[in-house]
């Protein structure tokens, strides 16, 4: 599946696997990490509505972010 930009340009499909490089893989574990002490440390703040979201929302940056390193957009 392909995707036509705005500029006529033809994409590769986003909603395919995208397999990382060896460099992108530990940029990403670095991430990961950086990404996995920050939930840690927001988990022993109170719960609530506000701090799932914020959870959530932290989840969804990290791949995002992964998305952004293989350049898969």
């Amino acid at each position: 599946m392909t995707r036509v930009g705005m500029g006529g340009e033809v994409n590769m499909s986003t909603l395919q696997y995208v397999q990382p490089t060896e460099e992108q893989k530990v940029v990403m574990q670095n991430f990961r990490d950086k990404y996995e002490a920050l939930f840690n440390e927001l988990k022993t703040l109170e719960k609530g509505r506000g701090m799932s979201l914020c959870l959530t929302k932290l989840e969804e940056s990290a791949m995002w972010l992964n998305k952004a390193i293989t350049k898969n957009d």
